[in-house]
């Protein structure tokens, strides 16, 4: 389960007999979870990706603690609620996308920290926003400034690892007796999984159909695909044909990390990969939107 489905869990709970101190406690868990969560986006070295990514987290962040205060928040409203709440902290968030600009990629581990500090001082707006209605702009801004110090001083560079490591796809275990099978007659050709079966097919072709993207990319991806139609497999975008083989060889430029139903469905155009980065769902080592962007077509 991702966090973004942890959030969709909490919203389905009733609030409305929970002690307002219980609700507090619950309210800053859920900021604390969307804030590391920006913090992963804020590793993409591109100057205002986090911008684009991390709204529609934040807006899942201000429906849960409107529900947990007893306000239906609507996505719609939440993400102009974001927006409008964002007014308050506008000039941090462009001071914080010029360090990106100047640094492209040891900016982008600058503002880790920074991006943490920031959602979380946006969900304590949002806190007293719920909990005291038509509080005047300065008294938001005053809890935003005192917030932001706040969670500079929550952040854990040990938590944050955490966090993403908690959001990798595994890759399963072998299930109980497999050593202990009997010898079996020689097999007759080893049957392909779904995922082997799916890249062949379908992902294959779309790599031979766009050479341009082969050009620009230039490298090898490693697909770590788990699940019982999963496997370990190497696209090598430097061939002229013969891209895919089982197993990872070579030093990737890219490594996806996601289960064969997710990438299957990613291929096949009927999940996004941001959102499916956000939800954790998909793992992207090392985190460049600007080179995951020229596989782009691949998943059209």
């Amino acid at each position: 389960m991702s966090w973004l489905d942890t959030l969709e869990d909490i919203r389905k709970k009733d609030f409305a007999k929970v002690p307002m101190k219980d609700r507090d406690k619950a309210a800053r868990d859920v900021i604390n979870m969307a804030s590391y969560g920006c913090a992963v986006v804020a590793v993409s070295p591109m100057p205002f990706s986090d911008v684009v990514l991390s709204l529609p987290m934040q807006s899942a962040m201000v429906m849960t603690v409107g529900h947990i205060y007893g306000r239906k928040v609507t996505q719609a409203d939440a993400k102009d609620l974001v927006l409008e709440l964002g007014t308050v902290v506008g000039a941090g968030m462009l001071a914080r996308q010029g360090i990106k600009a100047l640094l492209p990629v040891v900016g982008a581990l600058l503002t880790v920290p920074a991006a943490y500090a920031m959602n979380w001082g946006i969900g304590r707006v949002a806190m007293e926003y719920f909990k005291n209605p038509g509080l005047p702009k300065d008294q938001l801004q005053k809890v935003f400034e005192t917030a932001k110090k706040e969670g500079r001083s929550l952040f854990s560079k040990e938590r944050f690892d955490a966090f993403r490591k908690s959001r990798q796809a595994k890759t399963p275990e072998p299930e109980a007796g497999d050593e202990a099978e009997p010898k079996k007659k020689p097999a007759a050709k080893k049957k392909r999984t779904g995922a082997a079966k799916l890249l062949h097919d379908e992902f294959e072709p779309k790599i031979a159909a766009h050479p341009e993207v082969r050009a620009a990319f230039a490298g090898l991806i490693h697909l770590d695909l788990s699940g019982s139609d999963g496997g370990l497999f190497t696209a090598d975008l430097t061939r002229s044909e013969g891209f895919i083989s089982e197993g990872l060889s070579g030093k990737p430029k890219l490594t996806v990390r996601c289960s064969a139903k997710d990438f299957a469905a990613l291929v096949k155009g009927r999940k996004n990969a941001q959102m499916a980065v956000l939800a954790g769902d998909l793992e992207l080592e090392p985190m460049n939107l600007d080179l995951v962007g020229t596989l782009a077509p691949l998943f059209a």
